[in-house]
C-alpha cells in the first residue's frame, strides 16, 4: 500500500517533465530575438484558431483587453497580424494572421526543429527511439490538457502582459 501512486505524485512528475520541456524550448530551441513569448503565443493561437475577436483572444490568453489591444497593435504595425471586419457584427473586428506572420511562425518552427535535431543527435539511437515512443503516447494527452486549459481560461480572471 505504501507504493501506491497518488494524484500528487502524478502531478509532480508530469509537471516536472513539462517544466523541463518548456525550459528546453524557451531557453535553447526558440529564437527569442524577434518576438516576445506573449507575441509568439498570441500569433500561434491566431494561426491555429483562425480569425478571432480581440476580446476572445485576450480571454483565451489570460490577459486584459487593454494589454491584448497593445500587443495586437504592435503585431499589426510589424505586419504580422491584421484586422478583418467581423461578419457577425459590423462594429467589431477579427484578428487574423498575415502571410508574413505565418512565414515568421513557420521559420521559428523550422529553426526549433533544426536545433532539436542537433540536440537529439547527442542521444543514443535507443534513447531517441524511447523518446519518440514516449511522445507518441503523451502528445494526444497533452493536447487534451491544452484543450481543457482553454476551457478553464474562459472563466479565469485576466492578467497583464509583462
Amino acid at each position: 500500500m505504501g507504493n501506491q501512486l497518488t494524484d500528487q505524485d502524478v502531478s509532480d512528475s508530469v509537471g516536472d517533465a513539462l517544466d523541463q520541456a518548456m525550459d528546453l524550448t524557451i531557453r535553447f530551441l526558440s529564437d527569442r530575438a524577434d518576438l516576445s513569448a506573449s507575441a509568439a503565443f498570441t500569433m500561434n493561437r491566431v494561426a491555429r484558431e483562425g480569425p478571432i475577436r480581440l476580446t476572445t483572444l485576450a480571454t483565451k490568453e489570460g490577459v486584459s483587453q487593454p494589454s491584448m489591444t497593445q500587443l495586437v497593435q504592435r503585431l499589426e504595425r510589424a505586419g504580422l497580424v491584421t484586422r478583418l471586419p467581423d461578419p457577425d457584427d459590423g462594429r467589431a473586428c477579427l484578428i487574423a494572421i498575415t502571410d508574413q506572420g505565418q512565414t515568421v511562425l513557420d521559420e521559428r518552427k523550422r529553426m526549433r526543429r533544426e536545433r532539436l535535431a542537433a540536440l537529439m543527435a547527442t542521444l543514443t539511437d535507443e534513447e531517441q527511439h524511447t523518446l519518440w515512443l514516449a511522445t507518441r503516447v503523451a502528445f494526444p494527452l497533452i493536447g487534451r490538457l491544452a484543450a481543457n486549459a482553454d476551457c478553464a481560461t474562459e472563466t479565469a480572471a485576466p492578467r497583464s502582459v509583462l
